[in-house]
């Protein structure tokens, strides 16, 4: 039976109090949202995600960190807890808190040393399909399948397979056909044979690779001609279950901000399509060495200012990668059918995380 996979966050785990947050605003740091990267303070000018919702397809989110109270909606859980509301994160690191802190983080810790998210009016929907060490296709496919069913414009998945699996593509189908919007981590594979991973490397899905704070590619990302865009994902600061903070890395928190950033757009743009949505922050990316695309940064670097101060696009989805004729040359095909139009058969493993936690003094 195959496995679903959350992608590792291999770096060391800090559970540290972090640097205070010293006005409201502030989000010291927190490396991609400063001036030189994503530029928070100037995007929270134009859209803070105010009535996006956006699924966090994990291990739970903890609703009583302090920085995501109000923030997490009554959602579900298919693995775990019988009857539960997705509201608890049953993971032995955090992973579903991390990633909804980054999306919807509020910095309103009491203490001071709060974390902001990308999009932090937007709310974050918790759906259960794994316990932090495995989880089954059918979960993750449930747990798709609930978040398009129950209000989700943007579905964010950080975990993923190799293996292909009917049940997953179906869902993933059916987001499409319901109007959400599915972003993906590519996986943390990259030194270790560069396979393609699942939901990422389904046409339509929103793959997100992991860049650090020079703007340079994670070498343990994934990559490939799947990938659509790059994210921060290296020495990342977020929330943990306790309360508190941890760093680490993985295209897990790679995708998160693609997600905010989509719900960004959507708040600003509430007539938007999803596919409308995608080819924006493809639109208006950083381009990686002037290239249009590669298979390490997609299309470039997520730019959430460029995105909302940019003329919307009318053009709808992603474009497709095809080969012309055998060899290795690509062409690159306009896309502007629906994203469901494009996906195909792919499936499903879980990815056990690599971590090592340490407390701070």
């Amino acid at each position: 039976m195959h496995r679903i996979i959350a992608f590792a966050l291999s770096a060391g785990i800090v559970l540290a109090a972090g640097t205070p947050a010293t006005a409201a605003g502030s989000h010291v740091g927190e490396w991609p949202l400063d001036e030189q990267h994503l530029r928070a303070d100037q995007v929270w000018e134009h859209s803070q995600g105010n009535g996006v919702t956006v699924a966090v397809v994990d291990t739970g989110c903890q609703s009583d960190h302090p920085d995501l109270a109000g923030q997490i909606l009554p959602g579900t859980g298919f693995v775990g807890v019988t009857g539960d509301d997705g509201r608890t994160d049953i993971s032995s690191d955090s992973h579903g808190t991390s990633i909804a802190a980054i999306i919807a983080g509020t910095g309103k810790n009491p203490a001071g040393n709060g974390m902001f998210g990308l999009a932090p009016q937007a709310k974050i929907l918790p759906i259960r399909v794994s316990t932090g060490t495995q989880a089954e296709p059918v979960a993750l496919a449930r747990g798709i399948i609930y978040a398009a069913d129950h209000g989700a414009q943007v579905i964010s998945v950080s975990l993923g397979t190799t293996t292909p699996d009917p049940n997953v593509r179906a869902a993933v189908e059916h987001a499409f056909q319901r109007g959400a919007l599915v972003v993906a981590a590519v996986g943390n594979n990259g030194n270790t044979g560069n396979s393609a991973n699942y939901p990422a490397s389904f046409p339509g899905v929103v793959a997100v690779s992991g860049i650090d704070s020079g703007n340079q590619f994670w070498p343990s990302s994934a990559s490939g001609p799947h990938t659509t865009l790059a994210a921060p994902g290296v020495d990342i600061r977020s929330a943990n279950d306790h309360g508190g903070y941890l760093h680490g890395d993985g295209t897990s928190y790679a995708a998160p901000y693609v997600a905010a950033t989509a719900a960004l757009l959507w708040s600003q743009h509430p007539s938007m399509t999803a596919g409308q949505v995608t080819r924006q922050m493809i639109n208006t990316a950083d381009r990686h060495d002037g290239n249009q695309r590669d298979d390490q940064f997609g299309f470039g670097t997520v730019n959430p200012l460029r995105a909302l101060t940019t003329p919307v696009t009318t053009t709808s989805g992603i474009p497709v990668l095809e080969p012309a004729a055998p060899g290795p040359n690509w062409l690159l095909v306009i896309g502007g059918a629906a994203l469901a139009a494009v996906l195909v058969l792919a499936g499903v493993l879980m990815f056990s995380r690599r971590r090592r936690r340490r407390r701070a003094p």
